[in-house]
């Protein structure tokens, strides 16, 4: 509001002066054109600036939009799971798969794990319920049976990435995208790191044991004695990097059956079966059908580590199943190896907690 001056007007007309003339108004002063002048509205305050939405494109090759700042995370899977841990993530996880709240392993490093909302697992994912918790990203497996769910979420306006570590670069790739989805760049680069270091320790170790004297390898896979691993599968990429040979690589798919007859030709130096494999060491040294095999003939048949949690799935820890192995195959080569404190180092830097403190243990 503009303050004029306002003229007296007391007693209606104003008296004559000495002269005996009216004196005349004074002329109005220039300052309140002054004041109106610097009294003018005040610009409009301008909107803060809206944090620009990010693009990636995920391991599938898709494009996906997400918003600046990532803070509210859905996993799927449980290698999904432990990697978004591994790389720094832990604390943006609003919900999870049964298979990650079931297991032994994040129990015991993400108490925390079991209070939040569950949403399904690779059998079947509960959309309504991953909406629910309002998710700024979900992180999910490829397959056919992914696509509907993705194609839901995205009428929801909830973006899907997906995530696909089956060999040693796509797992690393996976952690480096995590930390920078997540904000958690320097500790996705540690596990990146470990990687690399830990690999150029085994190729310096075994990497240049000659092609014919490499030891050969039979993994028992997960429908029992005669199923193995094929060349495509990440199983495949932890035999090579810890110097052996798959006896099974031309195969292709999952995890393959075979007849007791082809494993007897492959005739492997040693024989390694995952945990979840639903048979025992003893089964397959005193399987009639193997008697001529030679790893059967020298005991060198194994059980893969470790007692908390399979470390040939393709999640961080299988770096782990890496040294293992190599030490299994070349023993005399990996002695000045410390496979336990390696392992305990690992836990304690990505996970929180060591693994002697979880209670694994490395027995076969």
């Amino acid at each position: 509001m503009v303050l004029v001056p306002l003229l007296s007007a007391c007693g209606g007309a104003q008296s004559a002066g000495p002269s005996g003339q009216t004196p005349q108004p004074a002329a109005p002063s220039a300052e309140p054109q002054q004041q109106e002048e610097t009294s003018a509205a005040p610009e409009p305050a301008q909107e803060p600036a809206q944090p620009t939405p990010r693009t990636f494109v995920d391991q599938a090759g898709r494009t996906v939009t997400l918003p600046a700042e990532v803070n509210r995370v859905v996993t799927t899977w449980r290698p999904g799971t432990l990697l978004v841990i591994s790389a720094g993530g832990r604390d943006k996880i609003v919900g999870v798969d049964s298979s990650s709240q079931k297991s032994e392993f994040l129990t015991a490093v993400f108490p925390g794990i079991l209070d939040l909302p569950g949403v399904g697992n690779k059998k079947g994912l509960n959309v309504e319920q991953i909406v629910a918790v309002k998710p700024d990203v979900v992180f999910i497996w490829s397959g056919s049976d992914t696509e509907p769910v993705i194609q839901q979420l995205e009428t929801q306006g909830i973006p899907a990435f997906v995530l696909i570590p089956e060999s040693l670069d796509q797992m690393k790739e996976a952690v480096s995208l995590i930390g920078e989805i997540l904000g958690t760049r320097e500790q996705a680069q540690k596990m990146i790191q470990y990687y690399d270091d830990t690999l150029a320790m085994l190729k310096e170790k075994v990497g240049a044991i000659p092609e014919a004297e490499k030891l050969r390898v039979y993994m028992v896979g997960s429908s029992g004695v005669f199923s193995t691993v094929p060349g495509t599968m990440y199983q495949h990429f932890i035999i090579e990097s810890a110097g052996g040979i798959n006896v099974g690589a031309e195969l292709e798919g999952g995890f393959s059956e075979v007849s007791a007859e082809q494993v007897v030709a492959w005739n492997p130096d040693v024989i390694v079966a995952v945990q979840y494999c639903d048979c025992t060491v003893e089964d397959i040294l005193s399987n009639p059908q193997l008697q001529t095999v030679k790893a059967v003939r020298d005991g060198r048949v194994y059980m893969f580590p470790s007692s908390m949690d399979p470390w040939d799935y393709p999640e961080p820890r299988s770096i782990l199943g890496m040294l293992w192995l190599a030490t299994k195959l070349y023993p005399e080569r990996m002695a000045d190896v410390n496979l336990l404190e390696e392992v305990d180092t690992f836990h304690e830097t990505f996970f929180g907690k060591s693994f002697t403190e979880l209670g694994g243990t490395l027995d076969d």
